[in-house]
């Protein structure tokens, strides 16, 4: 039987994720920032399954749902993803008068999560100051409502004036963040990523997607020095090991992201803003895929 010793040693995570989304994709970075102090195991733990074509989100082939693997659906009902679990509790040999341990959900949660589990590491991606921390949790939430939730406007809303205006308020925002960058390569000066990095990272590396899907004119710019610090950013962050070594195939995902951008994708994301929400006001009930 597991002993509470062998709990406390390197940490051992199994990961339910999936390769084309952007929110496993931070729990991912965050993992690999770590990787000398934990180890994890992947689960592919969504995909995509047809269903017969309805009447309303206005497409007329075919609608495209995540399918969730029954080990995910197991520790996290919800079906989503990321989801960490403990070695112990994931095995079902728990040390002797201890109890299971909860999974670990939403992606911003998880960053930090890692970041304790391996108290800090050799590069903690969270400050040491209480106040410091505070302020990265409220940029990362700016960043998360600000960009990453406009990504999914424009892709999935069809009215081109509605991918307009979302675009252009993103770019604002994205300026801002790189103003942001003033005193170092990573947000808030820091000399090596921290929660606000990579919770705006998976979404900047998949900015690309609109041009492709909406044209060169949804290209980010860089006429603003905000502007310029995040294209800087954004490619130092690309050249960093831990990170390249996560990235999807681009090709794979822009088939994969072509079912939001078509509107056919029926995600809880995709349903939440075809409503009128922004992608991080989803319902688990109102949004709910397994019908």
């Amino acid at each position: 039987m597991a002993s509470t010793a062998a709990r406390a040693a390197k940490p051992h995570l199994h990961y339910m994720s999936a390769w084309f989304c952007p929110f496993a994709h931070r729990a991912t970075l965050a993992l690999e920032h770590h990787a000398e102090h934990l180890t994890y195991k992947w689960y592919e733990a969504l995909g995509w399954e047809q269903r017969a074509a309805t009447d309303d989100i206005g497409v007329s082939h075919e609608n495209w749902y995540h399918y969730k693997a029954p080990e995910l659906l197991k520790h996290n009902p919800l079906g989503m993803v990321p989801t960490l679990i403990e070695d112990a509790t994931y095995s079902g040999v728990v040390p002797a008068g201890e109890t299971p341990r909860p999974p670990v959900r939403e992606s911003l949660v998880a960053i930090e999560f890692i970041d304790e589990l391996v108290r800090g590491g050799d590069a903690p991606i969270m400050p040491s100051c209480p106040y410091e921390r505070a302020e990265s949790r409220v940029a990362a939430d700016v960043v998360n409502k600000s960009i990453c939730s406009r990504y999914y406007h424009v892709l999935v809303r069809q009215d081109e004036s509605e991918q307009r205006d979302g675009f252009e308020k993103m770019v604002e925002a994205i300026s801002s963040f790189g103003d942001g960058l003033a005193g170092g390569p990573f947000h808030g000066g820091r000399d090596t990523p921290g929660l606000v990095d990579y919770a705006l990272f998976p979404w900047a590396h998949r900015l690309p997607v609109l041009e492709f899907y909406r044209g060169l004119e949804y290209t980010i710019p860089a006429n603003t020095d905000g502007l310029r610090a995040y294209h800087a950013w954004l490619r130092t962050m690309r050249e960093r090991p831990a990170v390249a070594k996560t990235l999807p195939d681009w090709d794979d995902y822009l088939a994969h992201i072509g079912r939001y951008a078509d509107g056919s994708a029926r995600s809880k994301v995709a349903n939440a803003v075809r409503d009128g929400r922004d992608a991080h006001q989803y319902d688990d009930e109102k949004d709910d895929t397994s019908h």
